[in-house]
């Protein structure tokens, strides 16, 4: 009997151990699952804090406004005769590069072409307006006007009276530095070197007016923005320069055509 007995306790005991076995090894697996789990979540956590800070769940951002670059003020023709139709340019130009604007001139003292350098980047709307009116064969067969200061030879107004131009006005934006001493006549920084172009203005505005300086011209304080620079046919403008004004006026003594003007890129 004791035997018997003995014999039932281990085969309990036995199946007691095997049951704590199976336990022991659901609960393993259980904890393997679990941690299995939380890993994954911790890294999802990560990936979507990541997301976050780098804006991957923003919604999508409405569309930028465009920004006119350029503000053209319209003119009345009907108030102003000396204006011209000619259209307005883009208010969105190219705001980087360069131009060259080739001047065909043709007067008794000297006929040549000048060319002229453009920044893009100095002032993207004067040169819009200057390439845009020269599209429209603006300034071919027009006479430059006047001699400025003795220094400049100015051009672009189809009237020949020097208040005229297209139908549009804007606000040329590469004005030189002041010169801090208000020096002049040399004694300090100058302000349109020899060779420079620069926006003849009307009343604050320009158009389509232009000065190209043969003398280098000095003053205290900025008066017409920057244009461009001539590299190439200078010598003609100094010869212009030279044959000096008419009598009683400031226009040149023999007219001053431009035959053609272009601007190329």
């Amino acid at each position: 009997m004791a035997t018997t007995r003995s014999r039932q306790r281990k085969l309990a005991r036995d199946r007691y151990e095997r049951q704590m076995v199976r336990r022991a090894t659901k609960q393993r697996r259980r904890r393997q699952i679990q941690a299995g789990i939380g890993a994954f979540v911790i890294m999802g956590l990560i990936v979507a804090g990541a997301a976050w800070l780098v804006g991957w769940f923003d919604s999508d951002p409405e569309p930028a406004a465009s920004q006119d670059r350029c503000l053209w003020q319209p003119l009345d023709a009907t108030a102003m005769p000396e204006r011209f139709e000619a259209g307005t340019p883009p208010t969105d130009p190219p705001g980087e590069g360069q131009r060259t604007m080739a001047i065909d001139l043709d007067a008794a003292a000297a006929t040549g072409t000048v060319e002229v350098s453009l920044d893009v980047g100095a002032d993207p709307c004067a040169v819009a307006s200057m390439e845009h009116l020269a599209t429209q064969g603006f300034f071919d067969g027009t006479d430059c006007h006047e001699l400025t200061e003795g220094a400049a030879l100015a051009c672009g107004d189809p009237s020949g009276t020097g208040i005229g131009g297209p139908t549009y006005a804007f606000f040329g934006s590469n004005l030189p530095a002041a010169d801090p001493e208000g020096a002049t006549n040399g004694d300090g920084p100058v302000a349109y070197p020899r060779g420079t172009v620069a926006l003849a203005d009307d009343a604050g505005r320009n158009s389509s007016k232009f000065l190209i300086f043969f003398e280098d011209y000095d003053t205290p304080q900025p008066l017409w923005p920057v244009l461009g620079e001539v590299t190439t046919g200078l010598d003609a403008l100094e010869a212009i320069g030279a044959a000096g004004t008419a009598d009683g006026s400031t226009a040149p003594a023999e007219p001053v055509t431009i035959q053609a003007l272009t601007v190329t890129e």
